[in-house]
């Protein structure tokens, strides 16, 4: 009898791990090292809110001009605001265009609650040029995991109970077998939460840092701006010329002498 359960069950079971399977490798809106994910997306404007799920990832994407002699010192600001925030830069680029002008793009995380505080003080350093608002909604998927995680579970147990009921070897090895594909499953589920979990409690801002952008080649500021640079190239060439030309000339001269001795 105990036999014949076992095999009934673990038919069953075979057949919902197929279906379980099937549903595993269904494309998910997650996987480690992409952010290009299939959540339902809504853009919003500075004074509308974000979506009111439970699991909301909120990004932003803006851009600043401000002078020359402000660009360092808007940058130490805002990454000043993001410590007081207790967030952290995880990628910074510093790029310089045909003009000579400095482009300092950085991307920050913040914790998500504060993160329309943190916009805000952000725009008090520097006002925005423009801003786009993201937040992609993913509580669906999360709630999903969820019940799958405890389908998952309740199977295990099960199988856990019959494995005890089990009497010979190749029962037991049977369940064990099931039991693996059951934890790996587990694992792949409870990974995916755990990035869905992560991704919410921190938003992120792409912010665009430039100098003097839309410039025009007639402005004053401009050619006060090459000029600088020029004369600082001349300097560092002449510089670099001295140290290699004067050893030559005092080494020509000293030739020199010795010759006209002999």
């Amino acid at each position: 009898m105990k036999n014949l359960k076992l095999l009934f069950f673990l038919l069953t079971f075979a057949f919902c791990s197929q279906s379980s399977e099937m549903t595993l490798g269904m494309a998910e809106p997650y996987f480690s090292g992409t952010e290009d994910m299939a959540f339902s997306e809504s853009s919003v404007t500075r004074d509308g809110s974000f979506s009111q799920g439970d699991y909301i990832i909120k990004t932003a994407y803006a851009s600043t001009d401000v002078s020359s002699s402000d660009f360092e010192n808007t940058i130490d600001e805002v990454e000043g605001l993001v410590k007081n925030y207790n967030g952290n830069i995880s990628n910074t680029y510093l790029s310089t265009n045909y003009q000579g002008l400095k482009s300092y793009s950085l991307t920050i995380n913040v914790p998500a609650k504060e993160f329309e505080s943190f916009l805000t003080k952000v725009e008090e350093i520097s006002k925005f040029t423009n801003i786009n608002l993201n937040a992609n909604d993913v509580t669906k998927y999360v709630l999903d995991i969820d019940s799958r995680l405890k389908s998952l579970k309740d199977e295990k147990k099960a199988l856990e109970e019959i494995k005890e009921e089990a009497v010979s070897t190749s029962d037991k090895l049977q369940v064990q077998s099931q039991l693996r594909y059951i934890n790996q499953d587990i694992q792949v589920l409870e990974g995916q939460k755990e990035y869905y979990e992560n991704s919410v409690s921190y938003s992120s801002l792409t912010l665009d840092i430039r100098e003097g952008s839309g410039i025009s080649l007639f402005s004053w500021n401009y050619y006060v701006q090459r000029a600088l640079n020029w004369i600082e190239s001349i300097i560092g060439f002449g510089v670099s010329f001295g140290i290699i030309a004067i050893p030559l000339l005092l080494l020509a001269l000293g030739f020199r002498k010795f010759r006209s001795k002999t």
